[in-house]
């Protein structure tokens, strides 16, 4: 079943924006790229806050570019006169968790790296065990 096209409200509500995620959550690969492109001209042709934030919101999703949604949300987290409220803490929720992902992530590529090089002396390990074992062999094999 194929996911009905994605509706979006520009009425500029926290819950048209929070409905326009649930939808892009259906949506496939292909699909969630081409509703990227379509909100990246939307924020090109109106810099409003709400497509500003859908924009950062479509970018948030996996394999998106979750260092341009943070740019993105910057500046609706750091402005101080918040005539759309409801806006500014959605901004500030996605941003927030943004950062957590990217932290996480860092974090993870981290252990990776430690447990790739743990591996590495663990196996160098092996190989001196491995030499000095043959080492002794055949200095028992000499009369």
């Amino acid at each position: 079943m194929t996911p009905s096209p994605v509706y979006w409200n520009t009425s500029g509500s926290a819950a048209a924006l929070l409905t326009y995620f649930d939808q892009l959550r259906l949506l496939s690969p292909t699909e969630l790229a081409k509703e990227t492109e379509r909100a990246r001209k939307n924020y090109a042709k109106d810099k409003s806050v709400f497509y500003q934030l859908q924009y950062a919101i479509v970018l948030s999703f996996p394999g998106g570019d979750i260092h341009h949604a943070q740019q993105l949300l910057e500046p609706l987290t750091k402005e101080t006169e918040r005539r759309e409220r409801s806006l500014h803490a959605l901004a500030a929720m996605l941003s927030t968790d943004l950062a957590e992902r990217q932290r996480l992530e860092g974090a993870l590529q981290t252990q990776t790296r430690r447990a790739d090089d743990l591996e590495s002396k663990l196996e160098a390990l092996k190989e001196i065990e491995k030499k000095m074992i043959q080492r002794e062999n055949v200095i028992k094999e000499k009369p």
